[in-house]
């Protein structure tokens, strides 16, 4: 399974739904409009009925399963902040390695969490919330000459524009000011931050410099702070989600838990749908000259394949019931777990970014998420395998 999936058991909670893509509410890239979660969930569903006591026990397991998710990526986001805290006192190479690792870290847990993410936005009065919530955490792609200099314009950047205030305050107010490439917050802001506009970041470029007012000092002295405001705005992000999330807070869980069981299970299925159109495809690219997701970090794959897998376990727990179980029928289950099976093989033998596969590959792992998504609405039938028909005795009258 993906990634060998996650243990069965996270912090005491059965993994009966350990998934995790974006939003009807939106993304962090720009996209053309699509269906509301709401429009989505009135997709017929499959013509079997569900089970309202086993969708009852997967919702609420799969509430719990999306709080340790979320706590997860809130304390890989805060070993983040640490990581960069360290770069900053101490530039050495060491030290930027361990604040890049980290990151990618940060990065594949918050893409983890994107199918509960989904689910707990897909209520209209939250969709805008949890819209500006991605657009603040993963917003991409990042233009690198709006954050810092680039090859050309030695002066380019908010790290060389004394006019801007370093403040996390007014970095939230630049981003996306004027072009949605223009991210001053998240993961992709960092990204070029950690790893330079040009993959050719030197730790001593996050040296302090005591040059005073002279524009090399100051641009090194906000390259540092810059740098520090935008991990604590992701770190910030995180952990006010995860305190959002539990039961108690009834702040996100409530809309959640107030509708019936199977009203429940169609929202996840429908959110998952959402995820697959939205958030899947969009990082698949269609070209070698399509923008990538994470192309400085080289993990693009590493961050789909998070995705899928919280996505599969929903469905195909492996053990214990999921969402296959509850809304698919057997031959459907079985093009599920062989359609997951063959885009994992696909995927894991690209190269990541997946911007540099070949375009075949690219295709046909575009298509196999399309079938995903017929599978999962339960509009794609699924005959009979020909070995598992009962051979039918036909008696023919011997003409006299």
């Amino acid at each position: 399974m993906f990634e060998q999936q996650k243990n069965a058991v996270t912090r005491g909670l059965p993994l009966v739904v350990m998934l995790s893509g974006f939003l009807l509410l939106g993304s962090g890239c720009e996209r053309k409009p699509t269906a509301t979660t709401e429009e989505s969930e009135s997709v017929p569903a499959p013509a079997q009925s569900v089970d309202t006591s086993a969708a009852d026990a997967y919702s609420a397991e799969y509430w719990q399963a999306g709080q340790a998710q979320i706590i997860d990526a809130q304390a890989a986001a805060q070993a983040l902040e640490r990581a960069v805290a360290q770069l900053l006192m101490a530039p050495t190479e060491d030290h930027l390695e361990s604040a890049k690792l980290a990151w990618l870290d940060a990065h594949r847990e918050f893409s983890a969490s994107m199918p509960f993410i989904e689910v707990a936005f897909a209520p209209a009065e939250l969709q805008q919330q949890g819209k500006d919530l991605l657009l603040a955490l993963n917003s991409w792609p990042v233009q690198a000459g709006y954050l810092d200099t680039v090859p050309g314009y030695s002066t380019s950047g908010i790290v060389n524009d004394t006019a801007i205030e370093l403040t996390l305050t007014n970095l939230r107010k630049q981003h996306r000011l004027t072009a949605h490439e223009e991210a001053s917050t998240g993961f992709h802001a960092l990204e070029i931050m950690l790893w330079g506009p040009t993959s050719e970041r030197a730790a001593e470029q996050f040296s302090e410099s005591s040059g005073g007012e002279e524009p090399k000092a100051q641009a090194s002295n906000r390259r540092r702070e810059l740098t520090r405001l935008i991990t604590q705005g992701i770190s910030e992000d995180l952990s006010q989600l995860a305190n959002r999330w539990p039961v108690t807070a009834n702040d996100l869980s409530q809309p959640y838990l107030a509708r019936d069981p199977v009203a429940r299970v169609q929202r996840i299925r429908a959110a998952h749908i959402d995820l697959l159109r939205n958030q899947v495809l969009p990082r698949i690219p269609e070209s070698s000259e399509s923008d990538v997701e994470s192309g400085l970090a080289a993990n693009s794959k590493q961050a789909l394949l998070a995705m899928l897998r919280n996505v599969q376990v929903a469905w195909l727990p492996g053990e214990g019931s999921g969402l296959a179980d509850l809304l698919l029928d057997r031959h459907q289950v079985a093009a599920l777990a062989e359609t997951f099976g063959l885009l994992e093989q696909r995927l894991l033998k690209m190269e990541d970014p997946i911007e540099l596969a070949a375009p075949a590959e690219l295709q046909r792992s575009r298509q196999q998420v399309e079938k995903l998504v017929g599978l999962i609405s339960g509009d794609t039938k699924v005959p009979a395998r020909e070995e598992e028909m009962t051979p039918v005795s036909v008696t023919i009258p011997v003409e006299e």
